[in-house]
This record gives structure tokens, sequence and C-alpha cells, in this order.
């Protein structure tokens, strides 16, 4: 008996360091709105509930509004997004998403893709955002695998995750410990915003072409490849914003030569039959979507969609998801118990947007 003691001290000093760690790890993580929530949110979803997965970057957290697909189409959607997405960031997400749901079509925003290269400087700024809400894995290794680039210091501090957040305790606030007890099931990614932007009108510049970085052109065509593979539906987009505009490198960031060139990218693809494989090019025929630039009613700052403009964009994408893949894909489920969910997102969204004063859309 003297023998296992030792033994059994190391094993429940292990397990009260494990349950320490289960139990205040959802308090100390910061269950950010931009990438966090998408994914904590995406493991409490009904198995094989979700028909429509949007992945990208924070335009569509903002600008694609899961609610209003839900209320006026009965689309079984969700965002899952985080800020600054990058294509792998995206691929290793749906690969993520798949483990779970059976979506019939992704909407892949290029926004991050086009804007950031590999010389942007806040590159590794937000992997917090898109790793802390994933559970542990090998699809999340291989994602923290080629977005650290090999430094050891990134996996130092994501690795384990609860690395990266342990030291919090002392910015703890109330909002920490509501989020560790929210029910996620009724959450759809979907964050409306509330202030109002004047922006001004998007024109593309040129027909140049410039090719992305390496690495996303790589991510990209195995997204497409996955898609393809697995029966679903690939519907490439653009939420609207400022094009071109100086952000976070300090110049203009001629992001229109990146659409330029996946346009050619995609027509090659659709030529070698990629039949599954669309790219709605929204600046090509932005007036069709009724935006508000110049007036601001639908823009909260100059790169994100406020409410008002997510339900001016979420119209327009849910009348062309449905005219261009039918009910069969693309179905209404509305009275259906099973995504009951959707109806009580509905209602919170509602009650939120009563709550900033504006008017339900």
């Amino acid at each position: 008996m003297r023998k296992l003691r030792p033994l059994i001290a190391t094993a429940l000093s292990v397990a009260i360091v494990l349950l320490t760690v289960g139990f205040t790890s959802p308090m100390l993580r910061e269950d950010t709105v931009h990438g966090v929530k998408q994914c904590i949110g995406l493991y409490e979803q009904p198995t094989n509930s979700i028909d429509v997965l949007m992945i990208g970057s924070s335009h569509v957290h903002y600008g694609i509004n899961t609610a209003k697909l839900w209320e006026d189409y009965g689309i079984a959607a969700y965002d899952m997004s985080s800020a600054e997405q990058t294509m792998w960031t995206s691929y290793h997400y749906l690969i993520e998403a798949c483990k779970t749901q059976k979506p019939k079509i992704v909407v892949l925003d290029f926004f991050a893709t086009a804007a950031f290269q590999e010389d942007h400087k806040f590159k590794y700024h937000y992997l917090a955002d898109s790793l802390n809400g994933l559970k542990f894995s090998k699809n999340k290794y291989d994602l923290m695998k080629v977005s650290f680039d090999g430094k050891k210091e990134l996996w130092n501090k994501f690795f384990p995750a609860y690395f990266g957040y342990h030291d919090r305790y002392d910015s703890l606030t109330e909002q920490d410990f509501y989020d560790a007890s929210y029910d996620y099931t009724n959450f759809k990614g979907f964050t409306p915003y509330f202030e109002q932007s004047p922006t001004p009108w998007p024109e593309i510049s040129t027909t140049d072409q410039k090719e992305p970085q390496e690495k996303a052109v790589i991510y990209l065509k195995k997204l497409i490849d996955y898609t393809r593979d697995n029966g679903i539906q690939l519907y490439i987009t653009i939420v609207p914003y400022q094009l071109n505009a100086q952000q976070t490198m300090d110049a203009v960031q001629e992001e229109d030569k990146y659409y330029n060139w996946l346009e050619a990218y995609i027509n090659e693809l659709q030529m070698a039959g990629y039949d599954n494989l669309y790219f709605d090019y929204t600046f090509r025929h932005i007036g069709d979507i009724g935006m508000d630039f110049e007036g601001g009613t639908d823009f909260y700052d100059e790169g994100h969609l406020n409410y008002y403009g997510s339900c001016t964009f979420t119209r327009y994408l849910a009348e062309d998801l449905r005219s261009r893949y039918g009910e069969d894909l693309c179905p209404d489920h509305r009275g259906d118990d099973f995504y009951s969910s959707w109806d009580k997102h509905v209602e919170e969204i509602r009650a939120t947007v009563a709550e900033n004063g504006y008017e339900w859309r």
C-alpha cells in the first residue's frame, strides 16, 4: 500500500489540476464575438442542422444576418467566421464544421485573402480569435501548425490553449461569467452592430490581376476540392465594404486586383469541370444590391455593415441562393421543431435590435 501512495497522490494531483482547468477555462478564455463565440456555438448546434455555412472574415458576422435568413426564408444558416480569417483558417473551419454538420452550401467571403498578404504586419494579431474557441483535435493542431510558421513563441502561447489566457484572473468581468453559462444553441454567429458611417461608393479601378500569397492559393484549392469531393456547393462572395481603402498595412491594398485574379481562376476551374463552384463578384454589380454607401445607413464603418446593412445584403444573398440552388439545397425549415433554436435566435437578435433603438427589418 505504501508503494501505491505516491502513485495515488500523483493521480489525484493530476485530476485536481485537470478539473480546475476544465472549470476555470470557460471563464478565463476571452469569448470574443470575432471568432471564439462562433466556434463555441458550432459545437452546440443540433447535429446535421446547418444547410448553409458561412466562412470568412469579420465581414461575415457583421454582414450576413442569420436571423433574417431564417425569419424571411427559413434557411438554417450559421456564420463560422473570425477576424481577418485566413484561407487556411477557412479550410480548417470547414473541416471542423463537417464533423457534426452536412452543409449543402458553403458561402466563402474572400476579403481577407485579397486584403492581407504575406507581408501583413498584423498577420498573427488575431490568432486568439481564430483558435481559442476550437476544441483540441488533429484538425486544430494542423491549423496551428500552418498558422504559426514554425515560430516557437506562438506554440508556447497557444499550446495548450489555456496558457494563452490563464492569467486573466484580475481582468474577469460579469460578462465572462455570463458567457461561460450562455446557451450557445441559439447563437448562429451573427453579431449586429448599430453605428452609422457614410462610406465612399466602391469602384473597381483596374483590370490588372495579382495572385494572393502562395499559401492562400494552396488552401483555396484545398477548400474547393474538399467541397467538390463532398458534394457541397461553394459560393464565393465579397460582402460589400469600402474597396481598396487604406487599412492596417499603411497602404492602399488594391483588393480589386486580387478579385480580378479570383474571377479568372474560378472561370478556369469551371471550364475544367468544377460544376459546384460559383463566384459572385459583387463589386461588378454593386448597384443591384441596394446598399446605401454615401448616406451611411448601411455601414458601421468603412469595412463593415451595420444591422441595416446586414438586412440589405442578406436579402440579396438569400434571393440569389434560393434562385441558384432551389429549395432542394436551400430548404425552408420554418415550423419544424428540430430547428426551434433558430426561432429563439430571431427572438434574441430582435431584442438586441430593440435595445439599441433600431427598427426591426
